[in-house]
């Protein structure tokens, strides 16, 4: 056997030891909390592609700014710095 297939059934027994120590109301709070936890993450992450659509949507509508010469430029110059 593995080292990490070790890990995973020690992990399980402790688990199991500590479900069964627990209240099965202590266990309810523990399994909603991560199921609130789960669900704000998924709200985050849908939020999140939602504001880089919205950015790129912009970045259509004004277009990249165009540098006629380099001496002429006072910030970094578009899509070379990344």
């Amino acid at each position: 056997m593995s080292i990490k297939s070790f890990a995973k059934a020690l992990g399980r027994k402790g688990g199991l030891a500590r479900a069964k120590r627990l209240s099965a109301e202590k266990r309810k709070s523990i399994a909603s909390s991560g199921g609130r936890a789960r669900s704000e993450s998924f709200e985050i992450a849908r939020r999140i592609k939602e504001n880089f659509r919205y950015v790129s949507a912009i970045q259509a509508l004004t277009g990249v700014p165009k540098v006629r010469s380099l001496k002429t430029a006072r910030n970094k110059l578009p899509g070379i710095y990344g």
